[in-house]
């Protein structure tokens, strides 16, 4: 029996008498984008966290059937669980190549790569450069003097490096330009249909859910819509509070808005 990648079941994630998390359940398919939207403050990030360890958390966790709930963040990773933060956290003094190097450090020497059409070759720089190109050509560059779009990159290239069998981000686009949204967003895409399977959380529902497969609409730390992205885009609420007026147009659509 094939089981999900991951399954989280009524998580709640308090910060003292608060929930911010509440008894949020979602799913993430063998190969699957989904995407978390939300406003400000809906707990998207907080979710990430517990899913990640990073924050204590009720109810359960599975990864590929294995309940994760009481595992530290290094079993998880372990286990093929990576998170890109909001902030990236590259190390902005070391150059391009350095950081990439630091992804693959916990597991030098061990076999295997990325899932999916990532396995043979993966996780090693040549493999980093051709789904990066930039970042070849700013291999020796400081990673702090990097543009935001290129610091994204290198930030998910990074992640890659350790092999992740499922990689969790958290707003990929913030900050950047319109166009480097779209960029981001085809990267993120491809990575999918190379075989990663991502959970992407987003304030821009519009680029999210134009390359998502599912999608969940978290509001006040409880899941209030969810559905493929087709459905989603053409619900009403959806489109009155989340897509009235973002545009990112040239980002590809969605396998289940494109019939894939």
């Amino acid at each position: 029996m094939t089981h999900p990648m991951l399954e989280a079941e009524n998580l709640v994630v308090a910060y003292g008498k608060v929930e911010a998390v509440r008894g949020v359940s979602l799913t993430v398919g063998p190969g699957r984008l989904v995407t978390v939207l939300g406003a400000n403050g809906a707990g998207k990030t907080t979710l990430l966290n517990a899913l990640m360890g990073v924050l204590p958390a009720r109810g359960r966790i599975r990864f590929e059937g294995t309940d994760l709930t009481r595992l530290p963040v290094e079993a998880r990773v372990a286990r093929g669980l990576s998170l890109i933060p909001e902030r990236r956290e590259l190390f902005s003094t070391m150059s391009v190549e350095d950081n990439l190097k630091l992804g693959a450090f916990r597991f030098r020497g061990k076999a295997g790569g990325m899932a999916g059409g990532m396995a043979s070759g993966g996780g090693d720089l040549g493999e980093m450069y051709r789904l990066f190109p930039r970042l070849a050509e700013r291999r020796r560059q400081q990673a702090g003097t990097l543009s935001g779009g290129e610091r994204q990159m290198l930030a998910m290239a990074r992640a890659l490096m350790g092999r992740p069998r499922l990689l969790m981000l958290d707003e990929p686009s913030l900050g950047l330009a319109p166009l480097i949204v779209a960029e981001v967003m085809r990267t993120v895409a491809r990575l999918r249909d190379e075989g990663v399977a991502i959970l992407l959380v987003e304030q821009n529902a519009r680029a999210a859910l134009r390359i998502a497969d599912h999608g969940y609409v978290l509001d006040g730390g409880t899941v209030v819509l969810e559905g493929d992205s087709r459905t989603l885009q053409g619900d009403a609420r959806v489109v009155e509070t989340y897509l009235g007026s973002l545009s990112v147009d040239d980002a590809p659509p969605s396998r289940a808005a494109s019939g894939r």
